[in-house]
């Protein structure tokens, strides 16, 4: 018995800017990744109607930066209302779009960016606006329009952690969603208005980062750009941006290591290392992919590997039972399957998993929970990220070596420590090069008002909480 409804072709406009639609001859097809049929079709905007999108919140802007910030953190409030609330359909919508389980989409895609908005609403409560400094006044004011550029692999998610710091800092946003997941930005702009955000400071825009996308993070009317999304794509916004002398906040991925400490209880921590590594089919930019493991327990750890692999349930993402759906689409499968066979080159042993996808219902996307093991440090598996149900293992003798392994790498996002002394695995987390450590099993979506972004490759600037607000503000300094 699984949670589908019958199918609803639905589209998107170009652009919507303000109570208008703007059209376009050019689209493109969502496919759902496990019926495999079309979910509705996208267009695509022009340069002419991102502009429009631009003018129109710059103008929008003015009124709401001098709206009184209760009234923006009320808004907010009223939003996050709407968007858990099951009726508005968020979590199928997500399901249909990427394959996410329906069970995770409505944790991570309804309940956690509620969360999100009311813990901004907070933020901006609390928020030093003002604050005197050696006979002035340092004030926050608004960027005025903000792009933000979101992904596919949580989508509401993403757009909800960059619009509600923005409108809650003053600013108006134009949103270009990814091109495979457009339906549910709407649904996010509709809870939005319907909460009563004047339409004109919400304007989407739809089509590929490389057309639409460029146009929009090149537009000169720009306060800032926030971006999240692959490595390369990045440095192509960094350098749009930095043409217009436009600041951006950046979060391009990672490569997580999970170091599980020697006093670890491993029967109690491997499972949970691994559903932290595997959540959303790998698709996170989080997930713990690389388990940094004491050598002393090899053969134990490896057997609760296989074991916590084997827990996954595959197949219809609409199912409550369900816990991997398929990849997001044929490529990103495609692109998994490639690293695997590489990871075999470079001499990989997979402990678990086939190299193969795997057909379950009408879908062939599906790849079984992948743990390699005896690969070097060099290793691409190692190294690169995949965005898919790949987990490599690193074996250490010294807790000194687990840190060394854990920070050779060229991302610096995110990590997770396990130890059954909170305060070694706080050492620990403190010589870590990443942005985010999570201690024996925290969750991100526990803490909505930590900052949220990473060093080296993983990009620069923060999201959530009173850091992500002031992302979106310029500091003015006025001397009496």
């Amino acid at each position: 018995m699984t949670g589908r409804q019958p199918a609803e072709h639905r589209s998107a406009p170009a652009a919507i800017i303000g109570d208008d639609e703007v059209h376009s001859t050019e689209r493109v097809e969502v496919i759902d990744p496990y019926r495999g049929d079309v979910v509705g079709t996208v267009e695509c905007a022009d340069a002419d109607a991102v502009s429009a999108a631009v003018s129109a919140a710059a103008v929008a802007a003015r009124a709401w930066a001098d709206t009184a910030v209760a009234e923006r953190a009320a808004t907010l409030r009223r939003t996050a209302a709407l968007i858990e609330d099951p009726q508005r359909g968020l979590a199928a919508t997500v399901t249909r779009e990427m394959g996410m389980p329906t069970m995770l989409a409505a944790a991570t895609q309804q309940v956690m960016p509620a969360t999100v908005l009311r813990a901004m609403a907070d933020a901006a409560g609390t928020f030093e606006w003002e604050k005197p400094i050696d006979g002035a006044t340092l004030r926050h004011v608004p960027v005025g329009v903000v792009a933000a550029i979101t992904p596919w692999n949580m989508p509401v998610h993403q757009i909800v952690a960059k619009i509600s710091a923005a409108f809650a800092a003053g600013c108006a946003v134009v949103l270009k969603p990814s091109e495979l997941t457009p339906f549910d930005a709407l649904d996010v702009r509709r809870c939005f208005v319907d909460a009563g955000l004047p339409p004109g400071l919400f304007a989407v825009v739809n089509g590929a980062g490389a057309q639409t996308g460029s146009l929009l993070t090149s537009h000169p009317g720009l306060g800032h750009v926030s971006f999240t999304g692959s490595v390369d794509a990045g440095r192509a916004v960094a350098r749009s941006a930095a043409g217009n002398l436009v600041r951006a906040t950046l979060e391009l991925g990672g490569k997580s290591p999970a170091v599980v400490l020697p006093d670890a209880d491993l029967a109690a921590v491997i499972p949970r290392v691994v559903a932290s590594g595997l959540v959303n089919s790998g698709q996170a930019c989080n997930a713990t992919t690389r388990l940094v493991l004491p050598r002393r327990h090899q053969d134990e750890i490896e057997r609760l590997l296989v074991d916590a692999a084997s827990a996954s349930v595959l197949g219809d993402p609409a199912d409550p039972s369900t816990t991997m759906g398929p990849l997001a689409s044929r490529l990103q499968t495609d692109r998994v399957l490639d690293h695997i066979e590489k990871a075999r080159a470079d001499g990989g042993h997979l402990l678990t998993g086939t190299g193969h996808a795997r057909r379950i219902g009408p879908s062939d996307g599906f790849i079984e929970p992948t743990i390699i093991t005896e690969l070097g440090p060099a290793a691409r598996a190692v190294r690169e990220e995949i965005f898919g149900p790949v987990l490599v293992t690193q074996f250490y003798d010294t807790v000194d070596e687990a840190v060394e392994i854990a920070n050779d790498c060229d991302y610096g996002l995110s990590a997770e420590v396990w130890s059954a002394d909170t305060d070694a695995a706080r050492d620990v987390a403190a010589a870590l090069e990443v942005g985010q450590i999570k201690i024996n099993g925290v969750r991100t979506r526990e803490r909505p008002s930590v900052p949220f972004g990473g060093m080296k490759l993983s990009g620069y600037g923060r999201e959530l909480g009173a850091t992500g607000l002031a992302e979106f503000t310029e500091i003015q300094a006025v001397m009496a």
